[in-house]
């Protein structure tokens, strides 16, 4: 066996007759199978597959649907607050920032101007009625954004203007 440090193996633990042959090769990442991607660090190594994001840790933002109820009002005597229902398409990590993103949507529009007859009107963020993730975001011809369930077809129809009372 040679001593370290005189030219033959330089990790001294064997002579010039025995050659250490790399596991892997310098080939970009397409070209090494899977079972070459470790780093040769001796006697242990890394798996970069070990510090991959997993599966379910999703990094994307996801689409969400918002739907705000807006408030106006006036100090005018005779006026009478009109609201809107405004639907929109929001993209968060989370059902939290999707909410949190909502809220302060709703609160960055809000607004006040004089109207026709020089009386104030201000436009208010009411309530956050709900948010929820889009199931489909591709926004194909023909994708559902929003839906939702309710009973009370009257109280639907009482406040629906497009319904005029007609069945379809």
């Amino acid at each position: 066996m040679s001593n370290p440090g005189t030219g033959s193996d330089p990790r001294g633990l064997g002579d010039e007759s025995e050659s250490v042959e790399p596991n892997t090769v310098d080939l970009p990442d397409e070209l090494v199978g899977e079972e070459q991607r470790s780093i040769n660090i001796g006697p242990g190594t890394i798996d970069p597959r070990e510090y991959r994001p997993s599966a379910f840790a999703s990094t994307e933002a996801e689409s969400y649907m918002a739907v705000l109820v807006i408030e106006s009002s006036s100090d005018a005597a005779d006026y009478e607050p009109l609201y809107e229902e405004s639907f929109v398409l929001l993209t968060a990590h989370s059902d939290e920032e999707a909410l949190e993103k909502a809220r302060e949507y709703g609160k960055q529009h809000e607004i006040s101007y004089e109207d026709e007859n020089h009386q104030l009107v201000t436009w208010k963020l009411k309530h956050v009625l709900e948010v929820k993730q889009l199931e489909d975001a591709t926004f194909d011809d023909g994708s559902e954004l929003y839906s939702r369930f309710f009973r009370n077809y009257s109280g639907y129809h009482s406040f629906e203007p497009q319904l005029g009372g007609e069945e379809p």
